[in-house]
């Protein structure tokens, strides 16, 4: 059998980001795909790798395997990892294609090359960008005030059986029971809550070893890439040094409670009340960013 060297205009027709195109326009778009290659365990892509390209299902079944998460999948037509493709952001999951899947790929630069040559459907495609992407940051939205909701009850649940406890006659798992149930509650505390510092406002801890990327931040506890090729300290080690939050420093330490190979996590020391405003205020530029107004 041959097969086709371009995907049909239809299949463009039902994909959200071509909404409003005509025919001759979706025709044009689509001699831009060619046919995607599949490895040799059937994946398109894995977890973690840059993405650079797009594709676009029109025959057969794509599975997204998330890490320690749900199973999607896929049925024609179906465009899959524009988001990332478009900006460049690292794959959240694995792709496994089926083998009577039909399946094109579209490099980002390509596309947006042709955009440029063609500004009028570049707003056009832009708009419908705009669109998908605040349809799923509401989506995200209400998902995770039903979490957060989960969170409270969970909370007052947790605290409920605390003093249940420690109103109870002491048995041999009291304590044990106690001491679990009170490190779920610190742990679950709002305070414990940590932000991923995007590009336009990049954090870094400035320590004697160098200047490490801060991958994790919360009002307690800092992780980073550990910087240079100095070994990682050890567990228990305390460190000083001084936080940069997108052009603003402030003197931060603390102790190093865990090392995964380069990234070190510190729970940190105190702020003066003058410091833990300036966090306060950092911590809530970067939650802002996930919030749609």
């Amino acid at each position: 059998m041959v097969r086709a060297m371009a995907p049909r205009p239809e299949h463009l027709r039902l994909i959200s980001l071509f909404r409003g195109f005509a025919d001759d326009e979706l025709t044009e778009l689509a001699s831009l795909f060619e046919p995607a290659t599949v490895r040799a365990d059937g994946s398109l892509f894995e977890t973690g790798e840059s993405a650079t390209e797009l594709y676009l299902l029109s025959g057969g079944e794509v599975t997204l395997v998330r890490p320690a998460d749900d199973t999607y999948r896929l049925r024609p037509p179906a465009l899959i990892g524009e988001l990332g493709g478009l900006t460049g952001l690292p794959r959240s999951c694995r792709a496994v294609v089926s083998a009577d899947a039909e399946v094109w790929r579209l490099e980002a630069r390509r596309l947006q090359a042709y955009f440029g040559e063609n500004q009028e459907l570049g707003v056009r495609f832009l708009a419908n960008l705009l669109e998908v992407v605040a349809d799923k940051v509401h989506r995200d939205q209400r998902r995770h005030g039903d979490m957060r909701q989960n969170i409270v009850r969970t909370q007052k649940a947790l605290k409920q059986i605390r003093e249940l406890i420690l109103e109870s006659p002491d048995t041999p798992i009291s304590g044990p029971i106690h001491d679990q149930v009170q490190e779920l509650i610190t742990h679950n505390r709002r305070v414990n809550y940590r932000v991923e510092p995007p590009v336009a406002l990049a954090a870094h801890f400035r320590l004697d070893a160098g200047l490490a990327d801060v991958i994790e931040l919360s009002r307690t506890h800092v992780s980073v890439d550990w910087p240079g090729s100095e070994p990682v300290p050890e567990v228990g080690t305390w460190l000083a040094g001084v936080l940069e939050l997108a052009g603003t420093e402030l003197p931060a330490s603390g102790k190093l409670v865990r090392a995964d190979r380069r990234r070190v996590t510190f729970e940190l020391d105190l702020f003066i009340d003058e410091y833990a405003a300036t966090l306060e205020g950092y911590l809530t530029r970067v939650q802002l960013l996930d919030i749609l107004v």
